[in-house]
């Protein structure tokens, strides 16, 4: 368990993975201000690392022959550099301003060194060319998509103090597409197509999730037709009507005869269709079986 813990102390302060990120020799008028609200040059430092990195007890120095010209103080806890993150410190030249503060200034034409807390081991240095112009910085830019390994821009840099420099190849996404489809049809292409899918989208969720659930049920069927002449349960009705008033007229069985045969032309109509019109033979009726009382249970019909 110490050995683990061991490596991972060791790991989060190795100065090897620090690097001089930028470094600005002469401010302009448009430059930041350091914490006494003066402009002067800066160097950035960069933890190119997943682990946190102590710089305390490391030096910065312009000087090849000195390298422990200007030392970074161990004892304030600030001093640490997290997981891809930089750390500016302000080349005033009197380092007593603070942690942040060299004891030199940053010139034209001279190259700046990081040395490890040793005193002898230089980790990284970064020169600044003698025809920058004010205002402009150096800077190193990833070139890797791990942000480890790093460049030096060949041109004079607009400064970004204390932000991750983009790489070096980097263009906006809007630049990218205008090198692509520079006359905008792709463009034009990819819109109309999304607007499309979407509408097709709404419409399936539109059919599938909320239509409408009261659809018509289906239609009961009609009823069968009658036969041609038939007529309504109502008509049923007349024929014992009539049935009836011939009981009182005339007595008899003869009337069930007619009464059944009216019912089965109203309602089956298996006989001619003669308007109001009854042919009865009273004769012919008197032995007529409907009179064989032999034959009947019940005087009336049902």
């Amino acid at each position: 368990m110490s050995v683990l813990a061991a490596g991972l102390a060791a790991k989060a302060q190795n100065v090897s993975d620090l690097i001089i990120s930028e470094v600005l020799a002469v401010p302009d008028s448009t430059g930041i201000l350091d914490d006494y609200g003066a402009r002067n040059g800066w160097i950035e430092i960069m933890n190119t690392s997943q682990g946190t990195v102590t710089i305390g007890g490391c030096f910065l120095t312009d000087d090849r022959d000195n390298l422990t010209k200007s030392l970074i103080p161990k004892s304030d806890s600030r001093s640490q550099i997290l997981p891809r993150q930089v750390m500016l410190f302000y080349a005033s030249g009197k380092g007593s301003q603070g942690t942040f503060y060299t004891d030199f200034k940053v010139t034209k034409g001279s190259t700046i060194y990081l040395v490890s807390n040793d005193g002898r081991t230089i980790v990284d240095s970064l020169m600044v060319p003698e025809g920058i112009p004010d205002g402009m910085s150096v800077a190193k830019f990833p070139v890797d998509a791990k942000l480890i390994k790093h460049a030096t821009a060949q041109e004079p840099c607009i400064p970004s103090p204390g932000i991750l420099n983009d790489s070096i190849d980097s263009k906006t996404k809007a630049q990218v597409m205008a090198e692509k489809d520079p006359h905008g049809f792709i463009l034009t292409v990819v819109s109309v197509s999304v607007v499309f899918i979407s509408l097709a989208i709404l419409w399936f969720l539109f059919t599938s999730l909320f239509r409408d659930k009261s659809k018509k049920q289906p239609k009961e069927k009609a009823p069968a037709k009658k036969a041609s002449g038939a007529k309504s349960p109502e008509d049923e009705g007349v024929a014992v009507a009539i049935a009836m008033a011939l009981e009182m007229e005339r007595g008899g069985g003869d009337f069930a005869a007619i009464a059944m045969a009216l019912h089965l032309h109203l309602t089956q109509a298996v006989h001619d269709n003669e308007s109001f019109i009854i042919t009865y033979d009273t004769e012919a009726g008197k032995n007529s079986a409907w009179r064989n009382k032999q034959q009947n249970f019940r005087q009336l019909p049902r």
